[in-house]
């Protein structure tokens, strides 16, 4: 008995040392990790509580911090971490954790130029292997955890390459299940992600066809925080919008090009602002609908394309624009010659579709600082609507309908080919576009301001690969320029005086403009040619103004461009006033124009005249005769053939041996002839001013009159007229 006593005591005390052991172990395993954490991960570690229950085959760790390097800052703490094993299930050879509960996990990531702050954590020597064993996979290996619970995680990312910082708060995440068993694994996770946003990933991998699937939903996931990576593509400043995606992932785990995708993702209350923290892109929503899309059989299957209020703001400068400087980067890297590694393409044939795109209740805001003052103009409540397109479509439809800034619209609608670009129709029309908005570019360009008008246009074009053929008729109604400002003119044509040639009795403007060209000729550019018709034709209008200022009065053209008259004639005839009382007509249509009145004459013929006009007036002065109303080449006719007046002229004041010409400048004197010269000239004047002013009653703002520089003349001018042009007052 004795014996069996000193067993039992052995035994008792063997039970009560293991027992203390086990109950003390936890804090012998607590007390050891954190007196030797230096030397075991080369970090400070304290742990506040950590217990064993070994009835469950569980541990449970309690207040757990691992420090920096420094000693000093927190890498990872959480406030509890519970396991529990399920040892039973090795009898089948499978590994198996029943439950794995974690809350208050914070983690600090920082990266740098050396890397992160947690490469010393990780290890750096690489064991070699058996390269069979490598490569071949133990088939009965098999593990499962159950119950994954993260909660309260919060997850900060410094990012000092780009001074970004990236906070992941709250932090919750299940899985159900993760399990391998070498024929398929499954894993379920929730968790939140910022203040709304929840993501949610289911994925299946079945090892046996070496596929997995993987469903994908995001719910109002912020984005702003990524500003920073897209600052590598575009020079932004901000990125604002909640991001929404269900999608499903069907993917090959041997060749990852072999990806299949289908589902939807939306994008809610996005705006992008450029680095001055100005409004670039926004819109209130935009949603995609992904149909079909194989990465490896290069097989893109879009289906709706829908935005909602989307906002454009787009600005000129004089060397650039906002896009050109926003996509910097891009536009950069665009322009760098790269060689493409072919390799990672697939050799399938690209095919891409699009069901529809749609944009309701759009904004663009363009503003123009390359004038001397700004220009901003608002296109409103954009409606836009595209048929399906795909990569063999020749006639996709486009339909539009669009307010001008609030003072104007236009619709219209149109069908192009993505096979050739130099195929597709056109019907559009803008109603009531109000013009005073452009004074910016008439003052940049004319140095003048529009003070009212309304525009108007009708618009088909009709292009074929070697045909264009395209209508333009436009109506501009009550349209007016203001007074003329400081701005140095740009464009020197008179396109205001052809604008307002082109006013009607109504005050409106009206006229066709038919253009062609082809498609196929090296420069040829649609909206070009089209402006330069409309611009030719203006200034055609005002360079050649008379044939419409003769439609007005049903006046030939030609008789109103130019006043003729007969040497030394200074009086009026019937010819002169019927031009004249034909211009005073259309200054009181057209009373904003102004006509000038040049008097051009060959001065020696004029004198020629002039001097035989003088003998005849001592002539008639001797004689009983009446004098005679005749002028230019019929008064020499006149004086060659009266023997009265050439016996008349061999008195003994003449020479009788000159010529009969030089005998007339010898008796005056080429003084008194240039004397007599000027005061024709300003009699002619005279009397066209005292018919247009007194007779007429003309303003005499509406006109003018000048001699021309005769000492200067061509020989095609040395007639005696006047030149008439006109312009605006």
């Amino acid at each position: 008995m004795k014996y069996l006593s000193r067993k039992k005591v052995i035994f008792l005390s063997l039970i009560t040392v293991l027992v203390l052991f086990f109950f003390f172990l936890s804090s012998i395993v607590k007390c050891y990790i954190e007196r030797n954490s230096m030397e075991l991960i080369g970090r400070k570690l304290v742990i506040a509580d950590l217990h064993f229950n070994y009835a469950k085959v569980s541990a449970r760790v309690n207040g757990f911090k691992l420090y920096e390097q420094n000693g000093k800052n927190e890498f990872l703490s959480f406030n509890e971490l519970y396991v529990n094993i399920s040892p039973w299930k090795l009898i089948s050879g499978e590994y198996s954790i029943s439950q794995i509960h974690l809350d208050g996990l914070k983690l600090s990531v920082e990266q740098n130029t050396n890397g992160f702050n947690f490469d010393d954590l990780l290890a750096t020597d690489i064991t070699a292997t058996d390269s069979i064993d490598s490569n071949k996979e133990d088939s009965s290996l098999k593990f499962s955890i159950y119950d994954i619970k993260f909660k309260n995680g919060y997850i900060t990312y410094h990012d000092k390459l780009k001074s970004n910082n990236l906070d992941l708060n709250k932090i919750n995440l299940e899985l159900p299940l993760i399990a391998w068993n070498n024929k398929k694994s499954e894993m379920g996770v929730n968790f939140s992600l910022g203040e709304e946003g929840v993501v949610s990933i289911n994925a299946n991998v079945n090892h046996a066809k070496q596929r997995y699937i993987v469903n994908l939903g995001v719910k109002s996931v912020d984005v702003s925080p990524f500003v920073a990576y897209l600052k590598d593509y575009m020079l932004v400043s901000e990125v604002q919008g909640k991001l929404n995606t269900q999608i499903k992932i069907n993917g090959s785990m041997i060749n990852f090009m072999d990806v299949f995708l289908k589902g939807n993702t939306e994008m809610n209350d996005f705006s992008l602002k450029d680095t001055d923290g100005k409004k670039f892109l926004a819109s209130q929503s935009v949603s995609v609908e992904l149909d079909s899309i194989n990465l490896n059989s290069s097989h893109y299957e879009i289906g709706k394309i829908s935005l909602l209020k989307p906002e454009v703001y787009a600005a000129l400068f004089k060397e650039t624009n906002n896009f050109e400087s926003i996509f910097a980067p891009v536009l950069k890297a665009d322009s760098v010659n790269v060689e493409t590694d072919t390799s990672m393409h697939s050799d399938s044939e690209l095919f891409y579709s699009i069901d529809s795109i749609s944009v309701n209740k759009g904004f663009v805001e363009f503003s123009d600082y390359t004038l001397n003052r700004k220009f901003v103009y608002d296109i409103n409540d954009i409606q836009l609507n595209i048929g399906k397109i795909t990569d063999q479509a020749n006639k996709i439809p486009l339909n539009y309908s669009i307010d001008l800034n609030r003072g104007g619209h236009s619709k219209g609608k149109m069908t192009f080919s993505l096979q050739n670009a130099h195929d597709f129709k056109f019907n559009g029309k803008v109603e009531g576009l109000e013009l005073m908005s452009f004074s910016p570019y008439t003052e940049f360009y004319i140095a003048r301001p529009i003070t009212q008008g309304e525009f108007n246009y009708d618009c088909s074009i009709v292009m074929q690969p070697k045909q264009l053929v395209n209508t333009n008729k436009i109506n501009i109604s009550e349209f007016d320029f203001g007074d003329k400002t400081k701005d140095p003119n740009t464009i020197k044509a008179p396109v205001r005086l052809a604008l307002y040639l082109l006013k009607d009795k109504n005050d409106q403007i009206n006229f066709d403009l038919p253009v062609s060209g082809n498609p196929k000729d090296p420069d040829f550019k649609l909206g070009k040619i089209i402006w330069k018709t409309v611009m030719n034709f203006l200034l055609k209008t005002a360079t050649k103004p008379f044939g419409i200022l003769g439609s007005l009065t049903g006046t030939n053209p030609e008789s109103i461009q130019e006043m003729t008259f007969k040497y030394s004639q200074t009086k009026l005839n019937e010819k002169e006033i019927k031009t004249l009382r034909a211009i005073a007509d259309i200054i009181a249509r057209k009373p904003e124009l102004k006509f000038s009145f040049t008097q051009e004459t060959d001065s020696e013929a004029e004198k020629d005249i002039l001097v035989i006009s003088e003998c005849s007036k001592l002539y008639f002065n001797s004689s009983e005769q009446q004098k005679l109303e005749i002028f230019g080449a019929d008064f020499i006719s006149w004086a060659e053939g009266n023997n009265d007046f050439k016996e008349f002229n061999k008195q003994d004041d003449f020479q009788i041996t000159l010529p009969l010409k030089e005998k007339f400048y010898n008796l005056f004197g080429n003084l008194k002839l240039n004397t007599l010269l000027d005061s024709v000239l300003t009699e002619r004047n005279k009397e066209v001013a005292i018919f247009l002013k007194d007779s007429l009653q003309v303003p005499t703002d509406n006109f003018e009159l000048k001699t021309a520089d005769l000492r200067n003349l061509s020989n095609q001018q040395k007639k005696p007229k006047y030149r008439v042009e006109v312009s605006l007052k």
